[in-house]
């Protein structure tokens, strides 16, 4: 299974390949080739990240749109003159790069920013990359129609069984789910990887109720919550606020004790990569073009010395106060969780 990042639109086949040849030449012509998802995503890596590299080094950056399965499978498939350099990875993919020697391991020297990063984001990829930006899932909610919000997970699945309100949860469907509603309510409730059946239960219990809901497109619940449909729902904070500053001013963030549930991205560099894709991996983890990455999609990043403007700073979700899934682990659960939901929840 493949997890979509929050906030990010899936390309067609046909928008992938135009994507692929469009970016041919430009690579070929380019210093450093590097990625991007589409939409925003690609606005602010060329607006933050690509202009202050070149300014910076007087090099070109070539910018190839697709997805992670497909970056990893094509610097695989040519691993001594690798055609992407930087890769912008979901915490699966990532792992997968590092399994198949795709990634080369950062070396400090190469990279003088990485000791402005918290070593929780580099080991988390056992050093073949590092964590460069985040998201956290926590409660979007309508202030208009829930006064107090829940100050934890367990307080919001109590007053939903209650019916203080109408919830959403992602479905089935939703491809972040495993990680943010299965394996979260597995560890809130006392299960483990090898047992889910605590965290079902609850879900089941959710869904018997009548009070909750399930959404499987990131647009649904900002539908619903427009409409009147839902109150509060499980939900990303940068999409969050990017809906609130769009005229829902309605909307706001909560991050439930013990924490939101983490969504990292990794930066990671192809071996047998040429020496400006180092420097473009530092100047990404450097203060300025981080805060702009920041300010602009309203997700964490990692450097300690990024100053975000007034606005942004206090919805930036602290990374200290999130839950970490184990990313490792996780993959080799995933088609049976899948199942088991299938077989008690249903679609």
């Amino acid at each position: 299974m493949v997890r979509k990042l929050p906030g990010t639109v899936t390309l067609g086949a046909g928008a992938v390949l135009a994507g692929l040849v469009l970016g041919a030449g430009a690579a070929e012509a380019a210093d450093v080739t590097v990625t991007a998802y589409g939409g925003i995503w690609e606005k602010a890596i060329r607006e933050c990240y690509v202009a202050a590299f070149e300014k910076k080094t007087g090099k070109t950056a070539a910018v190839v749109l697709g997805g992670p399965v497909q970056w990893v499978n094509q610097d695989a498939a040519n691993p001594s003159a690798p055609p992407i350099h930087v890769l912008m990875n979901q915490i699966d993919n990532a792992f997968d790069a590092i399994k198949r020697g795709v990634a080369a391991k950062f070396d400090p020297a190469k990279i003088p920013e990485l000791k402005n990063v918290p070593e929780k984001f580099q080991t988390l990829v056992k050093g073949y990359g590092t964590v460069i930006n985040y998201g956290a899932a926590g409660l979007i909610y309508n202030t208009k129609t829930v006064k107090n919000p829940p100050k934890s997970w367990k307080e919001f699945v109590d007053r939903t069984l209650k019916g203080e309100w109408q919830a959403g949860l992602p479905g089935i469907g939703y491809a972040g789910t495993p990680q943010i509603v299965i394996w979260n309510f597995a560890d809130l409730y006392g299960g483990s990887l090898d047992n889910i059946e605590p965290g079902l239960a609850k879900i089941k219990e959710l869904k018997a109720s009548g009070h909750a809901v399930f959404w499987n497109d990131v647009n649904e619940p900002l539908n619903m919550l427009k409409s009147g449909d839902i109150d509060i729902a499980l939900y990303w904070d940068g999409r969050t606020w990017a809906f609130h500053d769009s005229g829902n001013d309605f909307a706001s963030f909560d991050n439930p004790a013990p924490g939101s549930v983490m969504n990292p991205v990794v930066i990671q560099v192809a071996k047998n990569s040429p020496p400006a894709a180092w420097d473009y991996v530092n100047v990404a983890l450097s203060p300025s073009p981080q805060a702009c990455f920041g300010n602009m999609l309203q997700y964490g990043v990692v450097n300690k010395d990024v100053k975000y403007d007034a606005k942004v700073a206090p919805r930036i979700t602290d990374w200290t106060k999130t839950r970490w899934p184990p990313f490792e682990q996780m993959p080799a659960h995933l088609s049976k969780w899948v199942e088991q939901w299938n077989k008690e929840i249903g679609g």
